[in-house]
């Protein structure tokens, strides 16, 4: 079985990249699709007390997310990022059990983080999408994809344009 780390930016490029695959992939029934997001952190200080409550709750289950926050709008989109991704795989004739997500808080590099998920879940192709940042920023700063195009090394990288 062909598995594949779907790397979504939930508020920007999740119908795009789930389009694409089921363009690409349609019909091949060896696969099975591990959607990621990665949450940016957020100041404890700047939560509500209730929202603090509701994220430490999860940090008892999770414990790769102690110590980190995040804000409920940005747990909410990408909630419905994951539904709408699953719901079009599955429309497109993908097994339900065939689709699974999960998230981390960003806790270093976004590049590491995606290539380290892709080796802990046997991840053979990682397929993410890159928007054009413009030459001076992408110069300066790099690019999420670059940089996991240049350190991988036991998958294949897809880049869907956006």
């Amino acid at each position: 079985m062909e598995r594949f780390l779907v790397a979504l930016e939930c508020r920007q490029d999740c119908e795009y990249i789930i389009d694409y695959l089921v363009r690409v992939l349609k019909g091949a029934d060896h696969c099975r699709f591990e959607l990621l997001h990665i949450l940016p952190t957020a100041s404890p200080e700047r939560l509500r007390r209730e929202q603090i409550r509701r994220i430490e709750t999860i940090h008892a289950t999770r414990p790769d997310l102690s110590g980190y926050f995040w804000e409920e709008e940005d747990e909410k989109a990408m909630h419905r990022c994951f539904g709408l991704a699953k719901d079009k795989l599955v429309q497109a004739g993908f097994k339900p059990d065939a689709i699974s997500s999960s998230f981390v808080v960003e806790s270093a590099d976004r590049a590491e983080i995606i290539l380290a998920k892709a080796g802990e879940l046997g991840c053979s192709t990682i397929v993410m999408g890159r928007r054009h940042p413009g030459l001076v920023r992408e110069f300066l700063l790099g690019s999420v994809s670059t940089a996991v195009m240049k350190s991988a090394r036991r998958f294949a990288v897809w880049v869907i344009e956006m």
